[in-house]
């Protein structure tokens, strides 16, 4: 059954202009029962919740396989602060694009499924694009189970796999963010680029870089900055607010190829992982390891490796017993034999970092 059939299927459902049994009938299933199916193990959510969604603006999500739901949250809430982002228990709140705006959702994740709350009335495309970008977001969909049966007997990830079934690559709601993300975060500490993703979070919507001390706590979160509103940021008053002149100029080339360049494609997500290495490579700012990035964390690719990332770095060097840190040709080869899983490798070789010993 062809992707673009089940797609079809799924707007119509959420058009009104498909029952489940016509949806079923149109992608040439032989009965509603077997669409379905096919169906959940696509969109994580049955026929019927997706003909209901625009109505009561309410999804149950699946996770379709093993699922460390703890270990999405810590992810979520890595930064408290994140003026973009709020977590409070299981509960997720942020505002996510969809047909050209920003949309506010709310996720509630338990450890048999994610509940989605959207603003009901949304139209059908606006609504398939928001589910994409969940999908993306929460790492479903990613194949983990066959990860985990090509990784059974290899000495380092096979046993990384068994203390860490569940947990799911995750990623940022878009390339461009999460291409500001590597901008911002290169040759300087966490925490810092943490305090710079907030300044631009704030500034992009017109507000000071930093809340007044008196500013109480905003209960709601900022939608993340448009490349638009970042290309109208004036240089000087990033620089003002400790961007260097370097990263100022990037985030400019990369909001440009975003909007009007080789970035600015819809389809993307479907071009083949070398042209778009390419594509990236040719924005000024965008090294290797921005590259790989933006390919694993921003449009979700599964074969993508950062080499000369400090986190990989350290995580092989542990992993693997090494006396001495591996170089970027170290590198390539300790991952080649995770092919073509090697970013689900890579995250899985971050999160070892975060192990006790006890784990």
């Amino acid at each position: 059954m062809s992707g673009e059939a089940m797609r079809a299927s799924a707007l119509g459902l959420l058009a009104g202009t498909l029952t489940p049994a016509e949806a079923a009938h149109r992608t040439g299933h032989r009965t509603p029962a077997a669409h379905a199916r096919t169906f959940q193990a696509r969109f994580h959510a049955p026929p019927a919740a997706f003909a209901e969604l625009p109505r009561t603006g309410r999804l149950r999500l699946t996770y379709g396989g093993p699922y460390d739901h703890a270990n999405a949250l810590a992810y979520l809430a890595r930064d408290p602060a994140n003026a973009a982002e709020r977590v409070e228990g299981a509960r997720y709140r942020r505002l996510l694009p969809a047909d050209g705006r920003a949309v506010a959702v709310t996720l509630e994740l338990a450890a048999d499924g994610c509940e989605v709350a959207v603003a009901p009335g949304l139209g059908a495309d606006a609504l398939l694009e928001l589910h994409g970008v969940l999908l993306r977001v929460l790492g479903l969909g990613q194949p983990v189970q066959a990860f985990y049966r090509a990784s059974r007997a290899h000495p380092v990830m096979g046993p990384l796999t068994r203390q860490l079934r569940g947990v799911r690559m995750m990623c940022s709601p878009t390339l461009w963010e999460a291409l500001c993300w590597a901008v911002l975060g290169q040759q300087i500490n966490l925490a810092f680029a943490y305090r710079l993703r907030n300044r631009l979070i704030r500034l992009g919507n017109g507000l000071p870089a930093e809340p007044a001390p008196e500013e109480p706590p905003a209960p709601d979160p900022l939608p993340f900055p448009t490349p638009e509103q970042v290309l109208a940021l004036d240089v000087d008053t990033l620089r003002a607010h400790q961007f260097s002149r370097q990263k100022s100029a990037y985030l400019g080339h990369v909001a440009r190829a975003v909007t009007e360049g080789p970035l600015r494609d819809a389809s993307l997500e479907r071009t083949a992982p070398e042209e778009l290495e390419a594509a990236l490579l040719a924005v000024k700012g965008i090294g290797r390891w921005s590259a790989a990035y933006g390919l694993m964390r921003g449009l979700g690719h599964l074969d993508a490796v950062p080499v000369g990332d400090v986190g990989l770095r350290i995580a092989l060097e542990r992993q693997f017993g090494l006396e001495t840190p591996p170089d970027a040709a170290a590198q390539e080869a300790l991952m080649e034999p995770f092919r073509p899983f090697r970013s689900l490798a890579t995250y899985y070789l971050w999160r070892s970092l975060r192990l006790t010993p006890a784990e």
